[in-house]
């Protein structure tokens, strides 16, 4: 008999429960803890991660005696999941699915007690739009249990405090944050000034716009430029260039733009 199966088949009295909170960002990685783990838990064998999708009302078994519950989950979740040190669950790459309560639950199968530790994730996610003549900063949150509180601070000042060059609008789990483009070019050269507070009830966090990456590197472009002018001082005459390129394997979505995703062989010939 499975010790999951064995588990339910026997009443177990929870002897104590731990709460605490995460506010992360989406796209990064978080390590949940599984606290006061039991010296006889040898290797997380009488330990049970779940997962209770609170908007959802469905609760789901992430590992139990270390096996990922893939019959349970999606796919692309199980792929981003992964049992470290202590029991702890780590998650890569955090999306909204990812928000709502997790609880370690460690057995004591002679007791037939366990203890719990449950966590309440929220994930932020920070966005930008363009329009003609206005940028708008976006800030939400995919609550655990309840919507936090969410605002835009600039200088880490409420926005709506004395700032009539931006404009600002909240909903439900979100906060906006507007001006114009002008002001952006003369005042704000980039983004940094400001900043997403979310305030889940028991701690507060604070995220700023990551801009996303180009794929470009001009620096790559520009160090050939320098060995090849650099040869042409030294040798005192004409340097001719020969290289050749292989390129790295196309994606699915086609070869990359990136050159650091080349492998550029440069030989300077007198």
């Amino acid at each position: 008999m499975s010790l999951h199966l064995l588990l339910l088949l026997i009443p177990f009295t929870v002897l104590a429960v731990q709460y605490s909170s995460i506010i992360i960002r989406a796209g990064a990685e978080v390590t949940l803890p599984c606290d006061n783990v039991r010296d006889d838990h040898v290797n997380c064998g009488a330990t049970e991660w779940l997962f209770s999708d609170i908007q959802r009302n469905t609760t789901v078994n992430l590992f139990v005696n270390r096996q990922l519950s893939t019959s349970e989950i999606s796919k692309s979740k199980a792929d981003r999941l992964r049992l470290a040190a202590n029991c702890s669950l780590v998650i890569r790459e955090v999306t909204a699915e990812d928000a709502g309560e997790y609880d370690c639950r460690q057995f004591d199968r002679t007791a037939r007690t366990y203890e719990g530790h449950l966590l309440y994730i929220s994930v932020v996610n920070v966005t930008e739009q363009k329009r003609t003549d206005e940028v708008t900063l976006s800030c939400s949150v995919s609550p655990s249990v309840t919507c936090s509180e969410v605002k835009w601070l600039f200088m880490n000042m409420d926005v709506q405090e004395n700032n009539k060059d931006l404009k600002t609008s909240q909903s439900s789990c979100s906060a906006n944050v507007s001006f114009s483009k002008s002001h952006f070019d003369h005042k704000m050269k980039n983004y940094s000034s400001l900043t997403c507070e979310v305030d889940d009830g028991d701690k507060e966090e604070k995220f700023s716009f990551i801009p996303p990456s180009s794929g470009k590197n001009t620096d790559w472009w520009w160090y050939i430029a320098l060995v090849v002018g650099f040869a042409s001082i030294i040798q005192g005459g004409d340097v001719a260039v020969a290289s050749s390129t292989v390129e790295a394997p196309s994606s699915s979505t086609g070869p990359s733009a990136d050159p650091s995703s080349l492998d550029e062989n440069v030989t300077i010939i007198p």
